[in-house]
């Protein structure tokens, strides 16, 4: 998605009227492009989530599926895991963290581009787990609301490990949430051209 620029060429008096329009970063902000953005939170999260792993996969050149759990009674969680690329400390803290900042706006062969889709569960919970592995090192974060209603993140885990660069995404889900998860899964996942695997039957 990117878009060559226009130069416009203005005098000097013009241009000192001129002013640029700007995004406060304030509770309200976070919260409109976090949660209010999305019309179907629940879809939202499955196919953004899902789309950041097929992306990972596909830079990694990892032909192998992705992992999708959606709730049940025996274990209520929603996570996407993937086993590409994965996330290094400085990439979890500035990249994955940022809203608009995006590594894959230059190719067509990802599907994210925008840089929001990271923060998708936030419009669903105001707590969830990333585990990112990169290097043969594994952090684990929690994303949270802050006392200022602003979106955080803190590391309370890290180790060095033989397990699969990649990154999952994982928050409880309220049980009369259950069958929307699952029907939302079927419905999106499978419009996918590299499929996940799915813990339904």
């Amino acid at each position: 998605i990117d878009r060559p620029t226009n130069e416009l060429t203005m005098s000097e008096a013009l241009r000192s009227e001129t002013g640029e329009f700007r995004i406060k970063a304030s509770a309200k902000s976070f919260r409109i492009l976090s949660s209010s953005l999305y019309s179907n939170q629940i879809a939202a999260i499955i196919r953004e989530l899902s789309c950041n792993a097929r992306d990972s996969h596909v830079e990694a050149g990892n032909t192998a599926p992705f992992k999708v759990h959606v709730p049940t009674m025996l274990d209520p969680t929603f996570y996407v895991q993937d086993f590409g690329t994965g996330l290094g400390h400085e990439q979890v803290m500035s990249l994955y963290t940022t809203f608009f900042e995006s590594t894959k706006t230059s190719s067509n062969d990802y599907v994210g581009a925008l840089g929001l889709g990271s923060k998708s569960p936030f419009s669903y919970t105001d707590n969830f787990t990333v585990v990112a592995i990169k290097d043969g090192v594994k952090n684990v974060y929690s994303a949270f609301i802050n006392d200022a209603d602003i979106p955080s993140i803190v590391r309370g885990h890290s180790e060095h490990t033989t397990e699969h660069s990649g990154v999952k995404v994982e928050f409880a889900v309220e049980s009369k949430d259950f069958k929307k998860f699952s029907e939302e899964a079927v419905s999106i996942l499978q419009w996918f051209d590299q499929l996940p695997t799915i813990n339904i039957s």
